[in-house]
């Protein structure tokens, strides 16, 4: 099991409520979003945002996540949910937005294989650090 737990914090020329409009609209992520190939809007909530999403994620391996959102006034949180009861891949990406600054909080247990090992901190640089900087140039664009 490949195992990252990661924290990157970047400023931003832009106030959470813009940061906010670009994390919930979903079938936009793939135009900024390097590692994310597409998106499909699975449910959306009361509010109108997305609250179930299906990705198709290349980190060097591709792969499909359904996930659950959830977003807040200054926060949103992406979590992989599980294919059934012996799934204990984790994949969670959570938002702190304030003014000037985001946090990303990725936290991930995936099952890779053998050599995927080995590429450890490229995957966890995809994963956050790439992440993080593709969503600072969306929001200030």
């Amino acid at each position: 099991m490949l195992r990252i737990n990661r924290n990157v914090s970047a400023g931003v020329d832009a106030s959470p409520s813009r940061c906010l409009e670009v994390l919930a609209d979903v079938e936009g992520w793939p135009v900024w979003a390097r590692l994310i190939a597409d998106t499909e809007v699975l449910e959306r909530g009361e509010d109108g945002r997305p609250s179930a999403a299906r990705l198709r994620v290349d980190v060097g391996l591709k792969v499909v996540m359904d996930c659950v959102l959830e977003f807040g006034a200054d926060r949103a949180v992406l979590r992989r949910g599980p294919y059934d009861t012996d799934d204990d891949e984790l994949y969670e990406a959570d938002w702190t937005l304030g003014d000037g600054r985001v946090d990303l909080q990725v936290t991930a247990a995936l099952d890779a294989p053998g050599p995927a090992g080995v590429l450890r901190g490229r995957v966890s640089k995809r994963l956050a650090d790439d992440l993080l900087a593709d969503f600072v140039a969306a929001v200030e664009r």
